[in-house]
Formats: structure tokens, C-alpha cells, sequence
């Protein structure tokens, strides 16, 4: 459960907590919400007081909701570039929104996070546009730990594997169709 926050909850909470710094009452997209990223940044927005609309595919929507998304775009019948509501930040965990496109997507004082940015995306990111590495800092995982502790935030465990079955794991993550994390044992 651990490793299941861990790994996509450093992530989202640099981005949104650090990166965009979410306040009560902002509004949040998270595009991909049932990844490993999004499971975490869902809850993790909600805590901090956003109103979230989450990207999934049709067989996710419930646990969208059940994460603490508001809305629920369903990717399957609806494209993003068709969404005309603007968000205070538009967090992209799939790496298919690009710089143009996410900033059509925002407020005038919106942030884009680009958690699965390009190389070219990451050196153009500035001002409004965030993209690069996350921290793993000690304090961040304890704070991740708390939340879940006060059941806050849940690791999504889509499947978990023995260290013997990581070809396997890791074709199941190549799939791009597992909900939340894959994780490995020892």
C-alpha cells in the first residue's frame, strides 16, 4: 500500500502542492486519472480544497468519483480538445496535452503541469507551464504516509507481481490500460 502511494503521490504532491501551489476553491484537471500519478493527485487536490474534473476511460469513471473528482470527462466519447471549461490548473499525467493545446485549457492566471513532458516541453516550460522532475524528498512521504494514515488518500493497486514476473509487470504497464499502480515484490 505503501509503494503504492509513494511512487505516483511524490509526484503528484510536488507538482500540485509545489509546482502549482492548489488553494481552496481552485479548479483541477487531472488527464489521466486512473494512473498511478492521477489515483494520487485526485484525493491529493481534493485535499487541498480544488474542485477536480478527472480525464478517464468509461470503465473508470466510478472510481474518479470515488477518488473525489467532481466531474468526469470520459476520454472514450469526449475529446479534450472539445472541453471549453477553463481550469486554474490543467494537470496532464498521460503526456498528450502539449504546451498550445493545455494553455487554451487554463484561466488567465491557470498553470499547466506537464508531469510526462518531452524533453523539447520540458526546456520550453516556464512562467505558467511546469514541467521536470518531482521530488523524493523524506518529508514528502511522510506527509503522503499521514494522509493515508487519516485516510485521505488510497493506493489504486491495479496488479503486483514477484520480482521472477517483472518482464511481466512491466508488460503490463506497457499496455497503458492498468488502473492505478503495478507493483512488485520481493
Amino acid at each position: 500500500q505503501a509503494a503504492g502511494i509513494l511512487f505516483g503521490g511524490t509526484t503528484a504532491l510536488t507538482y500540485l502542492r509545489d509546482k502549482a501551489a492548489v488553494t481552496p476553491g481552485a479548479t483541477v484537471l487531472v488527464n489521466g486519472g486512473s494512473g498511478a500519478v492521477g489515483t494520487n493527485a485526485i484525493p491529493l487536490a481534493r485535499h487541498y480544497g480544488a474542485h477536480v474534473t478527472a480525464v478517464t476511460s468509461t470503465g473508470n469513471v466510478q472510481l474518479m468519483r470515488d477518488l473525489g473528482a467532481e466531474q468526469v470527462i470520459d476520454y472514450t466519447t469526449t475529446e479534450l480538445k472539445t472541453i471549453s471549461n477553463q481550469f486554474d490548473v490543467v494537470f496532464d499525467a498521460v503526456g498528450n496535452i502539449t504546451i498550445e493545446s493545455g494553455r487554451r485549457m487554463l484561466t488567465s492566471d491557470g498553470v499547466l503541469l506537464l508531469a510526462v513532458a518531452s524533453l523539447g516541453q520540458t526546456l520550453k516550460a516556464h512562467g505558467k507551464v511546469k514541467a521536470g522532475p518531482a521530488s523524493e524528498r523524506e518529508a514528502d512521504c511522510t506527509t503522503l504516509l499521514a494522509l493515508s494514515a487519516h485516510r485521505e488518500l488510497r493506493a489504486v493497486i491495479d496488479s503486483s507481481y514477484p520480482l521472477a514476473d517483472i518482464a511481466t509487470a512491466h508488460a503490463r504497464v506497457d499496455t497503458g490500460r492498468k488502473v492505478g499502480n503495478v507493483l512488485v515484490t520481493m
